[in-house]
């Protein structure tokens, strides 16, 4: 019903947006329309990473919980497909449902969709808002939580060669979890030759 000022916000994919946009945006959308978030737990995760298929059921069930969880059940509802075959991922979405309603699953919807854009600037800042309450938790900049960012590296090079482990935010079963451990273990041999 208020796809309209959704859409003429100008929406984008949230990771084309800076910071301050994407926090801008956030309230406005919030104001716009009903939403509901869900967070999802590094041991949530972890328990479910032996293999890809089992992070594609548990993608699915979160999909399907958060359409369950809103109030005004919806007709119609676009996703961005975390399956490699967008239309299967949209099908079993939808048959967790116990209601009728017409799923349009794409890959780069938060691209294409201003309502996926919406969901993906709320994902966005929520997840970041998290990030920094880890950091004022701990008293140390985590940085952005991101394989690619030299402060997240840092952090968890240090966290690791001082405690032995990673901390209990971070998924064990997280690529760059391995390749941290195995450059700190790497740094101990080099130091014993």
């Amino acid at each position: 019903r208020r796809i309209k000022t959704i859409e003429d916000m100008g929406l984008k994919d949230s990771k084309l947006l800076t910071a301050k946009k994407r926090v801008e945006l956030a309230e406005k959308i919030k104001k716009a329309c009903e939403y509901e978030l869900l967070v999802i737990g590094p041991e949530q995760i972890d328990s479910r990473v032996p293999n890809e298929e089992t992070m594609n059921v548990l993608e699915v069930e979160c999909f399907s919980n958060v359409i369950t969880a809103m109030k005004s059940k919806p007709k119609l509802v676009y996703m961005d497909a975390c399956d490699v075959n967008a239309e299967r991922f949209g099908f079993n979405v939808k048959r967790r449902l116990d209601f009728e309603v017409e799923i349009v699953s794409k890959h780069k919807a938060d691209r294409d969709y201003p309502i996926v854009s919406a969901a993906s600037i709320l994902a966005k800042v929520h997840r970041d808002s998290l990030i920094m309450e880890i950091s004022r938790a701990i008293g140390e900049d985590v940085g952005s939580g991101y394989p690619n960012d030299p402060v997240t590296i840092e952090f968890l090079k240090g966290y690791y060669k001082k405690n032995k482990r990673m901390p209990p935010f971070v998924r064990q079963s997280w690529k760059t979890t391995a390749a941290v451990i195995n450059d700190c273990l790497q740094s101990r041999l080099t130091g014993f030759l």
